[in-house]
């Protein structure tokens, strides 16, 4: 096994000294990510600046035999972007440029270390739209939600992250540098081998460019909170908002619990004067003119219903921030406040509520001193 030393000499002909990071508190920074279960032990962090660099890093990782772990913006917490037994971290985060925004293909071309807010931000200046959203977007890199398949609060109406993907160019394990499909809309020939890639997980290469899908922004929309005595409930107010409108743009179950860390943790005032068994962040796009008034419509068909026990909506900007804020804070306030075990878990929709029951009922079994926060 090599030294560190001997490590940083390999790659000490691609990258200058500052680039190659050794020092303990850069190897305990970029050697995890927001999981605390595992130790980082990393033997050196390297921070290349373009795809040509990265191709050469993992020629000679490939040649030596050398583990390495991709680094984005280690916002996950699966324990996927932790380095544990010396391997060398190689951190995509100086490569950050935005090559080029096309407005007759709608798409934004970019390095893998783009925080996936500036992609936001750069397409909204254009007057365009970058769908895929979560709590995480201001220190998340598009590689990394490239290599998770991230999803986000959106995934209702827009889908997940596989879905905005045009091309990419990628470092294979053997050093190859690949690009897989370019700006093509149509393209019929053979396998598509950058579905392949996302959601692999830096299995297979790793991602250095991305070329993304843009949209035209959401409409008029309204964001409102059920308290719900089920999860049963919350899938028959997900038929009715269906039913009442063509574009829902959000939908997000969480339960008491979750909601108690947040507003405990945040200091936030509660939505509403009693607890309920579970919530329902829902946003709705439609005609201005109407908008309101189909939702209150919507409540109230709920309610008669049995489905939805109390609501409050957003009426102004600050107070829809706000709701989202009791769905967007939950992961953060977990992590900050216990040592997590996180799953995420699909299931088809209609599954979910027999899914519940059955895992609580395990969980209680297995481990009786385990708190459940359920979201999603």
């Amino acid at each position: 096994m090599l030294t560190a030393g001997e490590t940083k000499n390999l790659f000490s002909s691609i990258l200058p000294n500052e680039r190659i990071l050794t020092d303990a508190q850069s190897l305990q920074t970029y050697g995890k990510d927001w999981l605390t279960d595992f130790k980082p032990e990393p033997t050196l962090v390297l921070l290349p600046e373009n795809a040509q660099e990265v191709q050469k890093i993992i020629q000679i990782a490939n040649k030596e035999k050398i583990a390495i772990v991709p680094s984005g913006g280690r916002t996950g917490l699966s324990g996927g972007a932790t380095a544990t037994n010396g391997e060398v971290v190689l951190s995509l985060e100086r490569m950050n440029k935005i090559i080029a925004l096309n407005r007759t293909e709608r798409t934004l071309t970019c390095q893998a270390g783009v925080v996936t807010e500036r992609i936001q931000l750069r397409a909204a200046e254009e007057g365009f739209y970058f769908p895929i959203d979560f709590a995480s977007k201001g220190s998340s890199q598009i590689g990394g939600n490239i290599a998770t398949n991230a999803g986000g609060i959106r995934v209702i109406r827009y889908g997940m992250l596989r879905e905005w993907i045009i091309g990419l160019t990628i470092v294979t394990g053997s050093g190859e540098l690949l690009q897989l499909n370019g700006s093509l809309i149509k393209n019929q020939s053979g396998y598509d081998l950058k579905q392949l890639m996302i959601g692999s997980e830096g299995t297979l290469g790793i991602v250095v460019e991305a070329i993304v899908r843009l949209t035209n922004p959401p409409g008029d929309s309204i964001r409102f909170l059920c308290g719900l005595h089920s999860a049963q409930a919350a899938l028959a107010l997900l038929e009715k908002t269906r039913d009442s409108f063509s574009m829902v743009n959000v939908f997000e179950y969480f339960d008491a619990t979750s909601l108690q860390k947040v507003t405990s943790h945040h200091k936030l005032a509660q939505p509403f004067p009693q607890s309920f068994v579970g919530y329902a962040l829902v946003e709705v796009e439609g005609d201005n003119n109407t908008l309101a008034a189909k939702v209150e419509d919507l409540l109230s068909t709920a309610a008669e219903a049995g489905d939805v026990e109390d609501a409050v909506i957003g009426l102004s900007s600050k107070q829809a921030q706000d709701l989202l804020r009791y769905r967007e804070l939950i992961s953060e306030t977990l992590s900050a406040m216990h040592t997590i075990h996180k799953n995420d878990i699909s299931v088809p929709p209609s599954a979910i509520p027999e899914f519940l029951d059955l895992f609580s009922n395990k969980l209680k079994q297995a481990y009786p001193n385990f708190e459940a926060a359920i979201f999603g």
